[in-house]
């Protein structure tokens, strides 16, 4: 028997039961892992829940909490950014957030915060009740670290979010917790991170004392060649995050990787020869801060940059 699914691949207790099926049935389901409940009242199919990242699995969530809870929730937070597809570093998924002007408390499925959110900052994206992208961003930020700050922040502005409205949200959330972390990022995010690893390139640079400062996305070149680089460091040191992602194929297209790689190397010698210091870093290099600061005040030693004195951003969780 094959169950009636909405837009978003949801079976609804409300609508199965009215048709053929019983409860009973609907448990069987479930029980021989045919269904995956994602919340009461709303199921989905196994496979389709198992082949979807972590995140997607929680924007389903979201989206069957909203089809099968209360009217009129707001959904906020990691939640609301799963909605709008802001891309984040390492969300915690866990519960489902809304926000409400009632005590906040925390269950097993939902994390309730307690705050009045103004109509502007109200919006309805497929259905669901949720934060703007600026509120969500502003909100995602001030509970993270300066690194999760500045990827949600970077990824709003991407997305095309206000920053006049970034800045006012700012202004209003003087007593909301986490709030410094985002007065002190949100000066450095930047719509022209392309990805997740560029922002979070970015933040751990800042986190470096001596690093200079990267402009993004600079078109370089002479009349015979022009490329356009992720960082621009002193003028001098080109940095490029490589996602690996273009060297797995895993973009699809007729191009196989070898190629890829081959292009590459052309484009990484022709900027050398234009006399730029090439560095490059990986998902991995990130996640040690030391070999990452090693590596980029290498390439400034050796372009001959100054000296820079600019203090680092750091918090307790990133120091």
């Amino acid at each position: 028997m094959d169950l009636a699914t909405d837009q978003h691949g949801l079976v609804r207790r409300s609508d199965a039961v009215r048709t053929d099926s019983t409860d009973k049935q609907l448990q069987r389901r479930v029980d021989a892992r045919q269904l995956t409940r994602l919340w009461p009242g709303a199921m989905a199919d196994r496979e389709l829940v198992a082949g979807l990242a972590r995140i997607e699995q929680h924007r389903l969530t979201v989206l069957a909490a909203a089809a099968a809870g209360e009217p009129g929730r707001i959904f906020s937070h990691v939640s609301a950014a799963a909605i709008h597809g802001l891309p984040m570093l390492s969300p915690d998924v866990a519960r489902v957030h809304v926000t409400s002007p009632k005590v906040g408390k925390r269950s097993a499925r939902v994390m309730r915060h307690q705050a009045v959110v103004a109509s502007e900052d109200v919006m309805v994206v497929d259905g669901v009740c949720v934060t703007s992208v600026e509120r969500t961003a502003c909100d995602v930020a001030r509970l993270g670290t300066s690194r999760q700050a500045l990827v949600v922040l970077d990824s709003a502005l991407a997305a095309g979010a206000d920053p006049d409205r970034l800045a006012k949200i700012l202004e209003s959330s003087k007593r909301f917790k986490g709030v410094e972390t985002l007065r002190r990022m949100l000066p450095m995010a930047s719509k022209l991170s392309e990805s997740v690893g560029e922002s979070l390139s970015r933040a751990v640079m800042f986190e470096i004392p001596g690093i200079p400062i990267p402009r993004q996305q600079v078109t370089i070149g002479d009349d015979s060649f022009t490329a356009r680089v992720d960082f621009l460091l002193a003028g001098t040191v080109i940095g490029e995050f490589d996602g690996m992602v273009k060297y797995s194929g895993a973009l699809g297209g007729d191009k196989p990787a070898w190629q890829t790689v081959v292009e590459e190397k052309a484009r990484e010698d022709k900027l050398r020869a234009l006399g730029y210091t090439v560095v490059r870093w990986t998902w991995r290099d990130l996640q040690d801060k030391a070999a990452f600061a090693a590596l980029l005040t290498d390439a400034l030693r050796i372009a001959g940059a100054p000296p820079f004195a600019n203090p680092p951003l750091m918090d307790k969780a990133t120091g």
